[in-house]
């Protein structure tokens, strides 16, 4: 590996720097527009309101539902979106730099209510649900957000009742579930892991299922996201715990745009512009490519690994008469990691540095969405996929003392969410349709909503069936699943949330050798209870309670962990022959989360943000089985690897702007996170067995006295505690903005506790600590 030294990596950016400073002498100037429709019909909106807060400039929208306001300052601006008939929708952290346009799909939920109420958000969702737990996620934010390393997954860890599992990737654990209960979609449709490196900060560094070290999809790539952490809508379904619907964005079809960064983690280029005449069809293409070479050259410790990653994406829309629209996208990327063991044996001090690991993955999505009204009041929405996901692992002591451990997995989907959506009056929508993944599952769902004054209802039933299964004794493969959600406002202000239903998912049970286990639904109730308060334009306040039981669960006999898809992040070898018949799984197994939520956000008004919560909770599971029983003696509720009990979350940021020169605009801001948390809990280890398998094998049984224990988490790690910055800087010129930034992942040093395990080479039990200080210096242009 090319040694390259932190005096070169310095003088590199400098050079950039230098490069992109030259500033031209007239004002920087740039255009808004969009265009305004119906969140859910896709319909344009003519003759909608727009103006920009704070000034005399407004307009409304022409018959395609489109706005325009040119030679605007560049900086920061708070948009307001009114139509008769539809809640406001106030757009507060609109950001117009040079380089590039601000193009915004703007979409307006119906107004149900009587009292007239603001939707106040930084990036409008065409998500419609009166639960609070869908939360947005733009672009700008992903940018903005410290120690998230440009991965939108990773800004989600910023929401009450989400946790990341560990340092090194985006494993989200949500509201005590285990990060294989999350769900990933793409333009509405459902894929597989889009993740680069899915064996990052795993104990095993065996793939997992639904996370990795960064997400396949440039930040370039990607439009206002959301994010949910529960009681969901009829139209999902297959997930217990967070879901992830990621959106593309579209490319600019006026005129062609282009945007650079470079950064330690590697570069990143994107293109866009129209296809044929303008305003008509666009593309966007994006290209990475990325390897931690220059961390470590600096001294970052990631693990004596070479990693890299390199992906390629597009997006392509064609839009068409009466709000129809077609898209193409697609999706490629492949990841590595590899470690090579040190030949010199007087150096060793783990067990690692005499082996050579070698990983590797790759994934692909192609896919598109297909829109066309259905007469005045419906219209008719179709997304389909295919996605595959492939990783091998080799691990082998070149010395030839130890086992050469083999693992390959290889997985394909084929999905399809298609639906139709009518208004029959100004009071109820009605939405029906079917979930499809060819040879998986079917998942035909329908819902209304209605009005009555201030109260609001959505009602929904969702149908659930596993296809082509091998079922467990007493588990089921269908599940009907009633949902409802209530939405009482009090005043302008103020509402009240109401959430209960049922849900259910295929869980992830595959053999250490990528053979995939006879399974059933995990089913699930969910309830939550909530208030939200607008106490000023920019401030909200939120308090949720929440209550999820979920039973048949696959388990083993004599411990819960070896099997529980809901309390392990990843695959669980099943080495020993007590444990390696299928005979002996069964569906006995019970889990519970309960708890409480806080959340207080302030969207970036006068160069200042913040978003601040808490959640107090419990993650619970117990073993029904007979066997079980007779092992242990009782099923009492035990706590799960996941119940930390607490987080508490601060992001934070100022701005300020200065423009001292003719022609030179400047943004300077610093941004601060700070997580306080309980760590997640760890199982003894059988130091005797693990010798003798040669991995780390936990410890299933243990005794107290004359007492058998089961000892599965018993052990609690130290409070974590991190603190994450970012420093930036923008300046914008004629025709092109610049950025030029420092992240700071976990500046303070803090050495938080990850995971217990078996060394082989000194013959005992060590804890692995998560990542110390990291530091990304990167500089962005757009033009």
């Amino acid at each position: 590996m090319r040694s390259i030294t932190t005096f070169k990596v310095l003088l590199f950016f400098s050079c950039i720097l230098i490069n992109f400073s030259l500033v031209q002498a007239q004002n920087p100037q740039q255009t808004l527009r969009g265009q305004v429709f119906d969140a859910v019909a896709q319909k344009a909106l003519a003759g909608a309101t727009v103006l920009l807060e704070g000034s005399t400039n407004g307009t409304s929208t022409d018959e395609q539902g489109k706005f325009r306001f040119e030679n605007l300052p560049v900086g920061r601006y708070r948009l307001r979106i009114s139509y008769v008939g539809y809640d406001t929708l106030v757009v507060p952290e609109v950001l117009l730099e040079a380089g590039r346009e601000t193009v915004l799909q703007l979409p307006l939920h119906i107004a149900y209510t009587t009292l007239s109420e603001l939707s106040i958000t930084a990036a409008p969702l065409e998500i419609e649900s009166l639960n609070p737990s869908v939360r947005s996620i733009s672009n700008e934010t992903t940018l903005r957000f410290p120690g998230v390393f440009f991965d939108p997954a990773r800004t989600a860890s910023a929401f009450p009742g989400v946790v990341n599992t560990n340092d090194q990737a985006n494993f989200l654990s949500v509201r005590g579930n285990t990060p294989n209960a999350n769900l990933w979609r793409l333009e509405g449709v459902d894929i597989l892991n889009p993740n680069h490196t899915p064996n990052a900060g795993s104990q095993s560094d065996l793939p997992t299922f639904t996370g990795g070290g960064v997400n396949m999809l440039s930040t370039q790539m990607l439009g206002n996201s959301a994010f949910l952490s529960g009681d969901y809508a009829a139209g999902y379904g297959n997930a217990l715990g967070g879901i992830f619907d990621m959106r593309l964005r579209t490319g600019n079809n006026e005129q062609q745009e282009y945007t650079l960064q470079a950064s330690l983690l590697g570069l990143d280029v994107a293109a866009e512009g129209p296809i044929g005449k303008a305003g008509g069809a666009s593309y966007l293409v994006n290209a990475r490519y990325s390897t931690l070479g220059l961390l470590s050259d600096l001294g970052v410790d990631v693990g004596g690994e070479v990693i890299g990653f390199k992906d390629l994406a597009v997006n392509l829309v064609f839009p068409f008469a009466k709000g129809g629209k077609f898209t193409l996208f697609g999706m490629a990327g492949n990841s590595s990691n590899v470690f090579t063991g040190d030949r010199d044996s007087t150096t060793w001090e783990f067990d690692k540095d005499r082996q050579d690991i070698d990983f590797e993955s790759s994934t692909q999505v192609l896919g598109g969405t297909f829109r066309l009204p259905t007469g005045k009041k419906g219209m008719w929405h179709t997304a389909f996929a295919y996605s595959s996901y492939k990783s091998t692992r080799l691990s082998t002591y070149f010395t030839g003392v130890g086992p050469t451990l083999e693992d390959q997995i290889s997985q394909s989907r084929r999905s399809l969410n298609s639906y139709w959506y009518i208004k029959p009056n100004p009071r109820q929508t009605i939405k029906a349709g079917v979930i499809y993944n060819g040879g998986e599952l079917i998942q035909p769902y329908t819902s209304t909503k209605l009005d009555f004054g201030n109260l609001e209802w959505e009602l929904g039933l969702h149908y659930i069936k596993l296809i082509n299964v091998v079922a467990l004794e007493d588990g089921k493969i269908s599940n009907l699943e009633p949902r409802l959600n209530l939405a009482y406002r009090l005043d302008a202000n103020k509402k009240l949330t109401l959430s209960f239903g049922a849900f259910s998912q295929k869980p992830i049970l595959p053999l250490y050798g990528g053979e995939q286990m006879p399974t059933a639904l995990v089913r699930s109730q969910q309830s939550s209870i909530g208030i939200q308060i607008q106490t000023s334009p920019s401030t909200s306040v939120e308090v949720q309670a929440y209550y999820q039981k979920q039973k048949n669960v696959a388990v083993l006999p004599y411990s819960f962990q070896t099997l529980s898809s809901n309390f392990s992040n990843e695959r669980v070898p099943v080495l020993l022959s007590d444990f390696n018949s299928t005979e002996t799984i069964n569906v006995d197994g019970e889990a519970r989360n309960y708890g409480l939520e806080l959340n207080l956000r302030r969207y970036l008004e006068k160069g200042f943000y913040f978003l601040a919560n808490s959640s107090i909770y419990q993650s619970e599971y117990r073993n029904n089985s007979s066997a079980y029983l007779q092992t242990f003696g009782n099923n009492d509720w035990r706590d799960s690897h996941f119940n930390g009990k607490f987080v508490f979350n601060t992001t934070a940021g100022k701005e300020w702007r200065k423009e001292r020169k003719v022609g030179k605009v400047k943004l300077w801001g610093l941004n601060g996170r700070v997580v306080v948390m309980g760590n997640l809990r760890q199982t003894p280890i059988d130091a005797t067995l693990s010798q003798s398998e040669g991995i780390t094998v936990p410890l299933f049984t243990s005794l107290s006295g004359n007492e058998r224990v089961d000892p599965a988490f018993s052990l609690k790690s130290s409070t974590y505690f991190r603190l994450d910055t970012r420093l930036y800087f923008k300046w914008n010129t004629a025709g092109r903005n610049n950025t030029f930034a420092l992240d700071i992942q976990n500046a303070s040093n803090q050495e938080n506790a990850g995971f217990f395990y078996y060394d082989h080479l000194q013959k005992q039990i060590l804890e692995k600590k998560q990542l110390g200080i990291i530091p990304i210096l990167s500089y962005r242009v757009e033009f």
